[in-house]
């Protein structure tokens, strides 16, 4: 094909010879087509160059996002750890009832497995999108939060029997001492069992508590009952003995003062004496016992913890 050309007529603005040139039509078009690739890449650099400073603001914003996800992560797995030292401290609590009560108290294995539900740390493969280390901590929270929940509905079954038997049993209950004697601050100076005698230095057994507290500190019953004894009762010195029925009976003994007679009905919480030093003492105390059945019992089977010791 024989080349083309064009003619290129040159037109001076203040007169003069026209001048012509007969030019290749080629170079033109190839400047035409050069002109062309070079805008179009200029517009594609610059749509390039967009996207790229797109995407790092997305995953700048993607960055801050997963940095407050980890962060709420962190949050949410000791608040978890939160609620399993609670969980555990309603486990002591809910036995405490249940002493109270009149059951059987569970152990802290059956209550921290709970009931039903599958084994944990099973894991599946996560989701897209999802990376394996938050898939990981997530199946690890929700595995958690599943055997809390079971825990707090076997609590909540506990309770519930709990509830169910003092409603039945609620002048039975009346009659079982289960506070503690001692109004005011005092602490417990003597356990219930084998100790040495302060004074004779000998091993002997221990039939009560002894809770130390200054003079003249109110002494109230432990429960509902009948006074049997109000008197001098040789080393014990001012003695109260109350018979709660259902084969309890309480002592008190060492009193300062005793502010009830024998046939007199109490109530529990009714200030029955004070704490004093009388009979063989080695100072202001109160000595405590709990009798079933015509033996004495430790004491602190029948009382909460926390109103033990006070002060």
């Amino acid at each position: 094909m024989a080349p083309q050309f064009a003619n290129l007529v040159l037109i001076p603005e203040e007169g003069g010879r026209l001048r012509q040139f007969r030019i290749p039509v080629w170079p033109v078009w190839a400047l035409a087509l050069a002109g062309f690739v070079f805008l179009a890449c200029l517009v594609g650099a610059g749509a390039a160059y967009w996207q790229l400073a797109r995407s790092r603001q997305v995953l700048a914003a993607v960055m801050t996002e997963n940095e407050v996800l980890r962060n709420d992560l962190v949050e949410l797995g000791e608040q978890i750890t939160g609620l399993g030292r609670t969980v555990r401290d309603h486990i002591h609590l809910a036995n405490e009832s249940r002493l109270l009560a009149g059951l059987p108290p569970y152990s802290e294995e059956v209550a921290m497995l709970g009931v039903g539900g599958t084994p944990l740390g099973e894991t599946s493969q996560p989701p897209d999108g999802v990376s394996p280390g938050l898939h990981r901590a997530l199946t690890v929270f929700n595995d958690r939060i599943e055997q809390l929940s079971r825990q707090l509905d076997f609590q909540e079954g506990s309770f519930v029997e709990v509830r169910q038997l003092l409603e039945a049993n609620r002048d039975r209950l009346d009659h079982i001492p289960t506070i503690n004697p001692v109004v005011g601050r005092h602490y417990m100076s003597s356990g219930f069992g084998m100790r040495r005698d302060p004074f004779t230095g000998q091993r002997v057994h221990h039939a009560g508590l002894d809770f130390c507290a200054p003079t003249g500190t109110p002494l109230r019953a432990t429960a509902d009952g009948v006074v049997v004894f109000a008197g001098n009762n040789g080393g014990f010195g001012k003695t109260i003995k109350i018979d709660h029925g259902n084969d309890y009976r309480t002592v008190y003994a060492h009193c300062n003062t005793l502010q009830v007679k024998k046939g007199q009905k109490v109530r529990r919480g009714d200030i029955v004496g004070e704490v004093g030093d009388s009979g063989r003492s080695t100072g202001p105390h109160l000595h405590y016992e709990v009798h079933k059945d015509g033996r004495a019992v430790n004491p602190r089977r029948y009382l909460l913890e926390a109103n033990t010791v006070a002060g």
